[in-house]
């Protein structure tokens, strides 16, 4: 008997908005042309090219305003590819455009913050022609019709496994059987046809929303064939489909915030394959169902179920994560109970000094200054006869999670919705001139209590579930300084690629202070920039980029050992470069060499 979930039809539009979001917030790389102009002029400018450098006439640019909630504000641009919004506030900004069958250009490093942006910016948005994957669907009947296929992808473009595999476009079949899915990233995709689709199921009942998926050329998830596509690159992939009916997973939600008159508002429950960290599907509950949920077309296999509740002007709710294995049979009776989330206050502090007198944007500072914190798994380190504590449990998919934060006008921030966990901050400064100081704990703070424990900086803070921690003061300091140049190779050679420059402080004293190290991805041809930077002593080291997998690389600040191995060879290529307060240092010209050190 055909078994549909109907209340996955309320949350079509809600989980389609999410895809959408995704799509248009994709991160654009600053690029040189990112110009800076001393006094804001309420409006951000900008042109959408190809990467051949060609207007893309046709385009549409998002400029949206971060921890305001207000809707991003949409322009289409002129033949020319140029844009204007105007009638911004001062604060920070994220700039993106879209147009059909293209895809943002990649960042330098995906593990830098994505750009950021600010009133009187003029930015320049490349986009890139996506990959596409069609074919048809196929049973013994003749064509598949009206089947959900999604593409999967496993492998970025130079074949690195991905940490989490990610379905990236959806399509259903057509009345041929034909599928035809655009605007592919580069890199490698598995392509499933069947089951419940991947963002709240069909609309419409389908024949095969209980099927288990079967994917490319006709086979299970283990003996599946991978589809590589390049940059604007079209591939067939035709699959062969055989009706291989699935299980169930059900349960119930549970502390779900009530509404009068919202009555319907419930919970989203996201499925997680653990296998790859994929999400196979999406569901819903409220008060229409009793807040029971159920996932069916389920295969064999070991998943995360976790639920979350969006509540409005509010904060998120969210379940401890279930694992649950799927083995020949259905899994009934899961229950899962949401609970609020973590957050962490403080205060933006900008100490000016009159005889630097270079910081820029000093009246609207806090209000463009943003904070990022960021998940991290601290090393587990276990006295004797001890075991290690064990990490708080959170969802697969908040293991590195991110969450950012803009201040108000008096400086203060809150950063929302935060798993369990630790988290490392990472302020950024508003404008040229000011450089991050200090990041310090507790309610009174002295300047030398900023000037004596590096340790939040370094290690962070930990939360527990639904923690409220207060108390945090990220401090600015006038007199930033700057470095732009370029990597040069010997004579005769050529640079290898994913270079990146590092400056590590020559004082010894300053040597545990994590915001005393800086870094910067080269921008292409060895050209490199490091702005915001600390007066004094440093030694400056160009070296191949470390990556942790292959969608982060290793960053100097939160990376102890990778940390101490750049200091090492930084001390032993002894290439100093020194900065007085607001110095700009220009064509500094950086030679590569290699350095090998015995191991310790």
């Amino acid at each position: 008997m055909l078994r549909i979930n109907t209340t996955n039809v309320c949350f079509v539009g809600l989980a389609l908005l999410v895809l959408c979001a995704s799509e248009c917030w994709a991160q654009q790389p600053v690029t040189a042309e990112t110009k800076l102009t001393e006094r804001p002029n309420g409006a951000i400018t900008g042109r959408v090219i190809n990467s051949a450098g060609e207007p893309l006439a046709g385009a549409v640019a998002y400029v949206g305003a971060l921890g305001s909630g207000a809707r991003s504000q949409t322009t289409a641009v002129d033949n020319n590819g140029d844009f204007r919004i105007e009638g911004l506030e001062a604060g920070v900004y994220r700039v993106s455009a879209s147009i059909p069958g293209y895809i943002p250009a990649p960042q330098p490093s995906p593990t830098d913050s994505p750009s950021y942006y600010h009133i009187g910016d003029s930015v320049t948005v490349t986009m890139i022609k996506g990959a596409v994957i069609t074919g048809t669907v196929s049973g013994p009947n003749g064509p598949v019709i009206a089947a959900s296929v999604r593409a999967i992808r496993v492998r970025d473009d130079e074949g690195k496994a991905l940490p989490s595999a990610l379905v990236t476009r959806e399509r259903l079949t057509d009345d041929r059987g034909i599928y035809r899915i655009y605007g592919l990233p580069p890199g490698a995709y598995l392509i499933a046809a069947g089951g419940a689709q991947q963002f709240g199921g069909a609309v419409a009942p389908s024949a095969y929303g209980n099927d288990s998926p079967i994917y490319f050329p006709s086979s299970a998830r283990d003996t599946a064939s991978e589809v590589v596509v390049r940059n604007g690159e079209e591939i067939n992939a035709d699959i062969q489909y055989r009706s291989e009916p699935g299980h169930s997973i059900s349960g119930i939600v549970a502390g779900l915030v009530q509404f009068q008159t919202q009555s319907s508002y419930g919970a989203t429950i996201g499925l997680i394959n653990v296998r790859d960290r994929s999400t196979i599907m999406n569901t819903g509950a409220s008060t229409y169902n009793n807040y029971a949920f159920a996932f069916y077309g389920v295969p064999d296999g070991e998943y995360e179920l976790s639920a979350s509740q969006f509540v409005p002007n509010s904060d998120v709710m969210r379940s401890t994560p279930r694992r649950v294995v799927v083995r020949g049979a259905d899994v009934a009776g899961i229950s899962l109970t949401v609970a609020p989330l973590a957050s962490i206050a403080g205060r933006l502090v900008f100490e000016s000094d009159a005889k630097a007198g270079c910081a820029k944007r000093r009246e609207t500072a806090a209000q463009e200054t943003l904070v990022f914190a960021r998940r991290y798994e601290p090393e587990k380190k276990a006295e004797a006869g001890t075991k290690p504590p064990a990490a708080p449990e959170v969802s697969l998919i908040s293991t590195n999670h991110v969450s950012d934060s803009v201040g108000d006008a008096k400086g203060s921030f809150t950063l929302r919705n935060l798993p369990p966990g630790t988290y490392r901050m990472d302020p950024r400064a508003p404008a040229s001139g000011w450089y991050l100081r200090s990041i310090s704990s507790g309610v009174a703070q002295t300047a030398t209590a900023r000037n004596s424990s590096p340790t939040v900086a370094r290690d962070g803070i930990t939360l527990k579930t639904g923690e409220r921690v207060s108390g945090l003061t990220v401090t600015f300091t006038e007199g930033a300084a700057s470095l732009r140049g370029r990597i040069s190779a010997a004579e005769g050679q050529n640079l290898p690629p994913r270079m990146r420059v590092y400056l590590v402080p020559a004082e010894r004293e300053s040597i545990e202070n994590v915001l005393r190290f800086f870094e910067a991805a080269d921008e292409g041809d060895g050209r490199f920039a490091i702005a915001n930077i600390a007066p004094g002593r440093y030694w400056i080291i160009a070296r191949l980029t470390e990556a942790i997998d292959s969608t982060r690389v290793k960053l100097i600040r939160q990376d102890s050992d990778f940390r101490a191995r750049v200091v090492r060879e930084a001390e032993s290529l002894k290439k100093e470069v020194s900065f007085k307060p607001c110095e700009r240092t220009v064509d500094y010209d950086l030679p590569y060499a290699q350095i090998k050190l015995p191991k310790q």
